[in-house]
């Protein structure tokens, strides 16, 4: 088994990956750095839409309710990487989708440029939030960055015997960014399944889905 988790942070990505069961951790300014495994998934949009609201964004959200919907946001459409400031490409898209774009979606760009460009096959989008929730039953109790919300997180990865990599002092790096690396990583050596099921690609042959664990218990994996 050859897989990564890969998160965005201030330094540029951080990717956790599990090759025959052993971890091991990489920080990159640019994801061209980052070897990563036949299966990879990756916080970050990669398909995008040309005129409405992507329907994975929705679905996503569906299975943080309640609570922790916030944590989606929705993706900016195609024609964002090509805006040059934010009023542009936020009117843009209330013309063409009826939705503003958020300002997180905004500073998010130059990762999905980055990410479109260096995609490869085996590449999928998930989110490490939907993964906690599809392997504990629910979603997170806690914000990710209390105390409660890293311990909440960190025993669930300890029961796959993931290292503490958020003791790292990497700088850059965030402790939840460690987390989500590890999340991801952790969910993509389990069955997946899709949302959409239909598994759609954009105009541009980007992926318009996100890879997630099959809702199982501890007791059929670990």
């Amino acid at each position: 088994m050859d897989v990564t988790g890969i998160d965005a942070a201030k330094a540029g990505w951080v990717a956790v990956s599990i090759r025959d069961g052993q971890f091991s951790w990489t920080v990159a300014s640019s994801l061209a750095d980052i070897r990563c495994g036949s299966v990879t998934y990756i916080d970050m949009p990669i398909g995008l839409e040309r005129q409405q609201r992507r329907v994975v964004d929705q679905l996503l959200r569906e299975e943080l309710k309640p609570g922790r919907t916030s944590s989606i946001f929705n993706a900016p459409l195609l024609a964002a990487l090509e805006q040059s400031d934010y009023q542009a490409a936020n009117d843009y898209s209330k013309q063409q989708a009826g939705l503003g774009l958020s300002k997180q979606a905004w500073y998010l760009l130059p990762k999905i440029r980055q990410v479109r460009a260096h995609y490869q096959p085996g590449m999928m989008e998930s989110h490490p939030e939907v993964c906690f929730a599809r392997l504990t039953g629910h979603p997170a109790r806690f914000n990710k960055r209390t105390i409660e919300g890293v311990a909440e997180r960190t025993e669930l990865l300890r029961r796959y015997d993931c290292p503490p990599y958020w003791e790292l002092k990497v700088p850059g790096v965030a402790t939840d960014d460690w987390i989500d690396a590890c999340l991801l990583a952790v969910a993509a050596t389990l069955p997946a399944t899709y949302l959409p099921k239909s598994c759609p690609y954009d105009a541009d042959g980007f992926p318009l889905y996100a890879a997630l664990p099959k809702k199982i218990t501890f007791t059929e994996t670990v």
